[in-house]
């Protein structure tokens, strides 16, 4: 009956110590980023106090304007379905194979894979 009740200490002893540690690791977590939270505000809050007692159109920009660049496709459309379908007519030689549709396929393999196979593809 001694060895239950030394068992039973023990055992609650540990789970207390365990929880206590955890709950003490949860605060320092919460403080830390309560401290880092605050020291990233502290910058935009000096910027918008320096700004506030001017006039708007004297005012800084808040943040720069971003510069929207659209893409230009590296090859037309319309030249990339005349490679498919050559290609296509070179594999087959006949008359009859017509390209119906062109999508591109979902990658399979390992992201190694494809990193190894666009490598090896990539124009000098």
């Amino acid at each position: 009956m001694d060895n239950l009740g030394l068992s039973v200490t023990i055992l609650l002893t540990g789970f207390s110590v365990v929880f206590a540690v955890l709950f003490a690791l949860i605060g320092i977590i919460k403080l830390y980023g309560t401290i880092i939270y605050n020291i990233q505000n502290k910058k935009s809050d000096k910027k918008a106090s320096r700004n506030a007692d001017l006039p708007k159109a004297v005012r800084e920009p808040d943040d720069e304007p971003a510069v929207i660049v659209e893409a230009e496709p590296d090859t037309d459309e319309d030249e990339l379905i005349a490679v498919i379908s050559a290609a296509v007519y070179s594999v087959y030689s006949s008359s009859e194979v017509r390209v119906k549709s062109i999508r591109k396929s979902n990658p399979r393999g390992s992201a190694w894979r494809n990193a190894g196979l666009a490598d090896s593809v990539r124009p000098f």
